[in-house]
């Protein structure tokens, strides 16, 4: 199309077949009594070019004016529609995350200066108290924020700061939406304060906020349930965060049940520090004095392990008139066959990480050289099509667990009944081929073993691997998960001790725990374990109702052997403490929240009947369309009344109660820069501003960009 004033079209030639429709030339000319254009009516003559009036002085500025208005209305609207988008998106940004994002970050200096650990192992708890002193190099109120890696048995039971003053804060457990916005408020206020939260099963954050120039000192303690494994009780400490420290010092004491002095062993390599310490005088004290901890390449989790007493071969049942600890320990029998299928996740990532994938070999191949005679094992591979192995590549996890069920069952039907099948499963990844919906891929899993006759245990490697998604499949399967630590001990000997502890020589199948007529016993924890190895102890803990003798409670155990059914009677024992703040409600709490939310986490994959099906609760009716929301419920109010840390659920935060600290209502808040952890922490600030208010920040933005756009328009005209 031409307008009047451009080139003229070229008509084509006579008799030419028109690929176009042909459209006449409008001539178009202005009014001068009109601002707008006028248009006559179409030349007869095809091409000819028509002429433009050039617009008078007075028109030029009524039009200059008009734009000027259009664009001083778009200007208007813009500004209107920005503040509209601010105040709609602000509130729903503040109720994602703490802090608005890199609210006046800084790159200033916040270090910890001191940092002192003493641990105390009595039987099977391990207490560490954590001290840490944290300085504030900058202007302003600053919070440092500091991640600890601690072990995965472990749970945060006291929290307390002192500031410079003297003004000291302890520790409250909340739900965790109260426990952020009370600890964002007397940030904000530029008081003293610290706040804890669980990221996962072994990683919480602690966030330390100062005054400026100040110093704010945190005492952390930190409680380990512990077991004995092959004949000998780790524990695990840890030693230092997910930074450098100036000094380090660090005090361990270990004892037994009756409190007596044991020697122990450390994995720990510095130089002139032995690793050894014999129990001598009646004292067994290991400590260390690093002035110059940063010159040193610490552990952040220090493992140790020493000989516990003899356990009876019926068991030991402690029992206080409400709850219950009964720890029981396979006796000497003849081990089992067990038939193993290894399926090796071998996707690109791990082929091309050497390191991971070469320790992920030889730590099968060091189990594969304990195995018995009467043993057998086989090793598939799975996402990546080009992998050969023992039965062929598989491109995807449900496959290969699928394929490795139909012949670990066929090889139940060809074998000895008392054969032990197992099923392992070490993955460096998320299901990305084949079936990728983890709901299905557990679901079909669980129905292709409802029996129960094949055991999945599933290893995956921290930060890469789909761990919700494997411990799902493993709880679903009669196995246990775990998860492969970066930054500690190295993979293959993770690996290797999680197959020898769990796995080793098996003694004991489809092991359960039955409770006496006449005693209510609830909220237990597991009582069902599929395998038990040699060396293995394992825990039940519960309460029970009632106003009954203790002296009456008892335990029977019954579990599949070698030869056949075998069943053991363990009689209670005294315990010499009593009620909420006893070991035993404490230890009971912390694994019946533990267990709570695994079965949380994994109901995004489970059909609600299955899970009604694994689980009893402390109230058996459940009145909500969804179980899971009951399973939450118990964890939240158990979690609330021991004081106790749950992942999701609560957190902890210091309190003010003795009204000591004043607050700055104009107090300049600063997120310190200087630690990987705050970089990284700040970044999901960002991420969560970017990504909670979308929906909001998708309107505002079309219509911010519309009106662009029509003041474009508008202006062209």
């Amino acid at each position: 199309m031409t307008i009047a004033g451009d080139a003229p079209v070229t008509p084509e030639p006579e008799g030419a077949a028109s690929s176009a429709v042909a459209i006449p030339v409008v001539n178009v000319e202005y009014d001068a009594d009109v601002d707008t254009p006028t248009t006559d009516k179409p030349k007869a003559a095809a091409g000819s070019a028509g002429t433009r009036t050039p617009p008078s002085t007075q028109q030029q500025s009524r039009g200059r004016k008009r734009q000027h208005i259009i664009i001083g209305a778009i200007v208007v609207t813009v500004i209107v529609i920005t503040t509209l988008c601010v105040l709609l998106i602000k509130p729903v940004v503040e109720g994602v995350f703490p802090f608005p994002p890199t609210v006046n970050y800084a790159t200033g200096v916040s270090i910890i200066t001191d940092y002192a650990v003493e641990t105390k192992v009595r039987s099977r708890l391990a207490t560490t108290n954590l001290r840490m002193a944290v300085l504030n190099g900058m202007n302003c109120s600053s919070v440092h924020i500091v991640t600890l890696q601690l072990p995965l048995n472990a749970r945060v039971t006291s929290l307390k700061t002192m500031a410079d003053d003297g003004c000291t804060t302890n520790g409250e457990v909340k739900e965790i939406k109260e426990a952020r916005e009370t600890f964002v408020e007397q940030a904000s206020q530029g008081l003293s304060s610290a706040y804890v939260e669980a990221k996962d099963g072994f990683t919480y954050t602690v966030q330390v906020s100062m005054v400026p120039y100040g110093s704010t000192k945190v005492e952390l303690v930190v409680e380990q349930l512990l077991q004995q494994r092959r004949g000998e009780i780790a524990f695990e400490v840890p030693l230092v965060p997910n930074e450098e420290v100036d000094s380090l010092i660090f005090d361990l004491f270990v004892e037994d049940v009756e409190g007596n002095a044991v020697g122990f062993d450390l994995h720990l390599n510095l130089p002139e520090v032995s690793s050894t310490v014999n129990a001598t005088n009646g004292t067994s004290h290991f400590h260390v004095d690093l002035h110059d901890a940063r010159q040193h390449n610490i552990p952040r989790v220090l493992r140790g392990r020493y000989a516990p007493g003899a356990v009876p071969e019926n068991g030991i049942l402690h029992f206080d008139g409400t709850c219950f600890e009964h720890y029981f320990l396979p006796p000497s029998l003849e081990p089992m066959p067990r038939n193993f299928i290894f399926l090796l996740d071998v996707n690109d990532q791990h082929r091309h990480d050497d390191d991971k994938f070469q320790k992920t070999r030889a730590a099968l191949m060091n189990f594969i050289d304990t195995l018995d005679e009467q043993d057998t094992f086989s090793i598939q591979t799975f996402a990546h099509q080009g992998t050969m192995d023992v039965w062929g590549p598989n491109p995807d996890l449900h496959a290969a667990i699928i394929e490795a069920l139909i012949r670990a069952k066929t090889d139940i039907k060809e074998s000895m009944s008392d054969t032990v099948s197992i099923i392992v499963v070490i993955s460096d990844g998320y299901a990305s081929r084949g079936e990728t919906d983890p709901s299905r891929i557990v679901n079909n899993i669980y129905g292709y073993n409802k029996d129960g006759s094949v055991k999945i245990f599933t290893l995956g490697y921290q930060n890469n691997a789909d761990m919700t998604l494997l411990d799902a499949i493993a709880l679903m399967n009669g196995g246990i998960s775990a998860t492969i630590l970066d930054g500690g001990e190295d993979f293959k000997s993770q690996m290797v001790k999680f197959l020898e502890s769990e796995l080793g020589s098996v003694l004991l199948s489809d092991m359960s725990i039955e409770f006496p007529e006449g005693f209510k016993v609830y909220g237990e924890t597991d009582t069902y374990f599929p395998l038990l190895a040699g060396g293995y102890e394992v825990v039940i803990r519960g309460l029970v109702e009632g106003d009954l003798d203790p002296a009456t409670f008892k335990t029977f155990t019954s579990a599949s052997t070698l030869e056949d059914v075998q069943n053991w009677v363990t009689i209670a024992t005294d315990s010499p403490s009593t009620g909420k703040s006893s070991l035993c409600y404490q230890s009971y709490a912390h694994a019946r929240v533990a267990q709570l939310v695994r079965l949380r986490d994994a109901a995004d994959f489970l059909d609600d009947k299955i899970l009604r099906t694994i689980v009893k609760l402390k109230d058996p009716i459940c009145n909500e369309k969804e179980f899971v929301k009951c399973i939450e419920e118990e964890a939240l109010e158990l979690a609330l009344n021991a004081n106790i840390i749950a992942k999701g659920l609560t957190a902890m935060v210091t309190v003010d109660s003795d009204e000591c600290m004043k607050p700055d209502e104009d107090a300049e808040v600063c997120l310190d820069g200087t630690t990987v952890d705050e970089q990284a922490w700040a970044k999901e600030s960002d991420a969560m501003y970017d990504e909670s208010p979308s929906s909001a920040m998708t309107f505002c933005s079309s219509l911010i960009v519309c009106a662009v756009a029509i003041a474009f328009a508008m202006m062209n005209l």
